[in-house]
């Protein structure tokens, strides 16, 4: 089968690191794929280097920007996908429009829950929503949403967990720096890290005063934010769940009240974030909304215990009730640390054996590839597989 997959970008977003595994291992498994972006933004553009997997880059100048859809129904035309499958806000509108008149299915993807669109997106959504087969979500939460959101009936909806391809992540977590060293000196100290863009959903208030409470109670703990990368607002209007200067400046207000910088740092947005996490004891979730999390998935194959509040499908993730905090107390949650960090080698055993059993890159592929068969022309499937 031939997959065309249309994203906004290729940033270093949890949807496109899913996007570039996938293609890469539909192609292994012998199909031929395609990522079509709508911005030039592509880091992960050398991730595909000697893949097989074709990359286009446009870039719109519009949120719907008709030169653009013109150029990518074009290369559909060109290309001849047996179906697409649209990523991010603006990669479902672009992929439902693109299509419009071909014959060729197309999917659109969850990666969240229970969020608010803005009034345009509204608009947009609901004047495109009927161009669209079907639904792909990474979490039961976000299948349940999408459902709602689209009208769909439950056979449309369909849930596929990320895929972890685990021995990239061992490679990229060995390092011979001594991390704890470099954000916290000399010393001899269990750090505890969360991983993620200052945006509400991460919910990072919560996260500062969990951290507060948690060196508080031990002086020999620290911890570490690593992921301080905010997304301007560009010439559209940020939504309600954007990660705005003004939500950063009011993040890093609370977190100077609390006088414990030297306790707790932020280390930005970093390319070595999987070796930092192997270096960690703990690593601790905030989230309030969020789809199925990489960085979750990351840290248990790197064998670091998870503490999480109470969001999407986490509870069917960590292998332990009480990993997982209902509270969204940061008292209940920095005790729940320190709980985990008792019990460590006995999580870490527990969550390396979940992940291999259902979250690798090769079953993620699998089952995407069974949602495609159901809605692939019966001439794709003599395609080689």
């Amino acid at each position: 089968m031939r997959v065309l997959f249309t994203i906004s970008e290729l940033t270093f977003g949890g949807a496109q690191k899913q996007v570039v595994e996938l293609a890469r291992e539909l192609v292994r498994h012998g199909h031929e794929a395609a990522i079509y972006t709508l911005n030039r933004e592509v880091p992960r553009a050398g991730e595909l280097e000697g893949s097989g997997v074709e990359l286009v880059v446009d870039q719109k100048r519009w949120k719907l920007d008709p030169a653009v859809l013109w150029r990518l129904r074009r290369f559909v035309g060109a290309w001849r996908p047996d179906i697409i499958h649209g990523f991010l806000f603006d990669g479902d509108i672009y992929a439902r429009i693109a299509a419009l008149g071909t014959g060729i299915p197309v999917l659109n993807s969850e990666r969240s829950d229970n969020y608010e669109l803005s009034r345009t997106q509204f608009f947009a959504h609901l004047a495109t929503r009927a161009l669209a087969d079907g639904v792909v979500a990474n979490s039961h939460s976000g299948g349940a949403f999408a459902r709602r959101l689209y009208g769909f009936r439950p056979e449309q909806c369909h849930v596929v967990w990320n895929g972890l391809r685990i021995e990239e992540v061992e490679r990229r977590a060995a390092s011979r720096a001594d991390y704890r060293r470099e954000f916290f000196g000399p010393g001899v100290y269990k750090v505890a890290c969360l991983v993620g863009a200052i945006k509400p959903a991460k919910d990072y208030h919560l996260a500062i005063d969990t951290a507060a409470r948690l060196v508080r109670a031990d002086p020999d703990w620290r911890v570490l934010f690593i992921g301080d990368q905010l997304a301007g607002a560009g010439r559209y209007q940020a939504g309600p769940h954007s990660d705005t200067a003004s939500y950063k400046e009011s993040v890093l207000g609370h977190f100077a009240l609390q006088g414990i910088g030297e306790r707790v740092k932020f280390a930005g947005a970093r390319d070595d974030a999987p070796a930092i996490v192997a270096q960690c004891d703990v690593l601790f979730v905030t989230s309030c909304r969020e789809g199925f999390p990489n960085v979750v998935l990351e840290a248990m194959a790197l064998g670091v215990p998870v503490v999480s509040t109470d969001y999407s499908d986490i509870r069917r993730i960590l292998p332990r009730e009480q990993q997982v905090v209902a509270s969204r107390s940061p008292e209940d949650l920095a005790w729940a640390i320190l709980d985990a960090y008792g019990d460590r080698d006995a999580i870490a055993a527990q969550q390396r054996r979940w992940v291999r059993a259902h979250a690798t890159i090769e079953h993620a592929t699998r089952e995407l590839e069974r949602v495609y068969r159901r809605y692939i022309r019966p001439h794709a499937l003599a395609h080689p597989a």
